[in-house]
């Protein structure tokens, strides 16, 4: 059995605004916005902060921030 290698990929994160209401059932409508190629040796602390003074920047409420970490798999 071959010994599996996990390759670190570029990161993303995510933050998902609440950017009205449904007027039928009163769920929050939400969108998101994606920042790509993020390095993966960074921080999940740093990448919170970034996120945080982002939200300063926003017309809207987040909902949710998301840092997604990408890695592929070899042989």
């Amino acid at each position: 059995m071959a010994t599996v290698v996990t390759v670190p990929r570029d990161s993303a994160l995510q933050l998902r605004l609440v950017v009205g209401v449904n007027p039928d059932n009163g769920a929050p409508i939400i969108n998101s916005k994606t920042f790509n190629k993020i390095k993966s040796a960074a921080p999940e602390q740093d990448a919170y902060d970034v996120a945080t003074a982002l939200i300063g920047l926003q017309k809207y409420s987040v909902d949710e921030i998301r840092f997604e970490k990408e890695s592929q798999l070899t042989e």
